[in-house]
């Protein structure tokens, strides 16, 4: 195989362990050269936006038959996120991805230049055919390379069976499995709502053993007033207003004094002691002024001018009397002597 994209190329000829991701379009070489051409360049552009995340001292791109194989010299888990990307970019590629862990080594070829070859590019390329169009499989090595570096990350592949190349050898494969990453982030999304329930849950429970210690909120007292014709209203001495237009007031829990005035008339006064939001309603009648002084001055009045006239009607009868004595015969006397004794 023959570097393409050639950023950090080893020279030494020493094996290294390395991950191996082969992309292999399917029946690739059964195309029009034409339509080789267009699926190689979005190939191209798909590799290029698959390995953007991985610095370039950590990954080597080959060409491989009908595809591009990468190198992946950092942990096994980039390499999965990398097969990973391109699985999920390659709509309408038709893309077979086999992933392999093994030893791979740079040689110089007389002819070609500098090269890699190992078993973990061959097993690669071997895994590529064995997976189908939108898949990508791994090997054993690639799993417990994975498991060695990542345990939870090994529970995403999945055993797919058992692959036998053209020499016969037979391959164990693992596939992608989504049960236990939906498994996995299932358990995350219950356990984060169960969290946040407990959270609101706890939150709440503290409001309210808060509010069960807390003494319940002060609120005013009202009272109302029901004050006919009106009254000056006082409230421990100072003056609230005049009943009506007022008609009701608050005013603190607690003890007050509560006076309304209307003079002459004697004044209403009251001592409560109101509760947190109490009502007091307070009905109250004084007589009108009118009524109350008009009788009293006409009685004031007209008193001694009854005296007078009863006075003056017994001097007329006195005199009268008199003057009827002064002319009275004898025969008079002798009348009204004997209508007295009844004759």
């Amino acid at each position: 195989m023959a570097a393409r994209v050639d950023e950090s190329t080893q020279n030494a000829s020493a094996p290294t362990l390395a991950s191996v991701v082969v992309l292999r379009i399917a029946e690739f070489t059964r195309k029009p050269v034409a339509e080789q051409v267009r699926l190689k360049e979005r190939l191209d552009a798909l590799v290029t936006l698959a390995i953007r995340p991985l610095p370039a001292a950590a990954r080597i791109v080959l060409d491989a038959p009908e595809g591009v194989a990468v190198v992946v010299l950092d942990s096994p888990g980039e390499a999965l996120q990398l097969a990973k990307r391109s699985q999920f970019a390659a709509e309408g590629l038709q893309l077979c991805i086999g992933v392999n862990y093994g030893p791979v080594r740079s040689t110089l070829d007389a002819h070609f230049g500098p090269r890699l070859i190992g078993d973990g590019l061959t097993a690669g390329v071997t895994l590529s055919g064995a997976a189908k169009p939108g898949r990508f499989v791994a090997s054993r090595s690639f799993r417990e390379a994975l498991k060695a570096s990542n345990p939870r990350r090994v529970r995403e592949l999945g055993t797919a069976g058992t692959y036998t190349d053209a020499q016969l050898r037979a391959h164990e494969l693992f596939a992608l499995d989504w049960r236990p990453a939906f498994a996995r982030r299932l358990r995350l999304i219950v356990y984060g709502t169960l969290m946040v329930a407990v959270i609101i849950g706890a939150g709440f429970t503290a409001r309210l053993a808060r509010l069960a210690l807390e003494p319940p909120p002060v609120q005013p007292a009202v009272v109302r007033l029901q004050i006919t014709p009106r009254g000056i209203v006082f409230i421990d001495g100072e003056v609230r207003g005049t009943s009506p237009p007022l008609t009701e007031f608050a005013v603190d829990p607690g003890p007050h004094t509560i006076e309304v005035r209307n003079s002459p008339s004697p004044p209403l006064k009251l001592e409560v002691s109101l509760g947190s939001g109490e009502v007091l309603t307070i009905t109250h009648s004084f007589a009108a002024p009118a009524a109350t002084t008009a009788p009293k001055s006409i009685v004031k009045r007209t008193e001694p001018r009854a005296e007078k006239k009863v006075e003056k009607k017994v001097e007329k009868k006195v005199e009268k009397k008199a003057e009827e004595s002064r002319r009275k015969t004898p025969r008079d006397y002798w009348r009204e002597f004997r209508r007295d004794i009844g004759l």
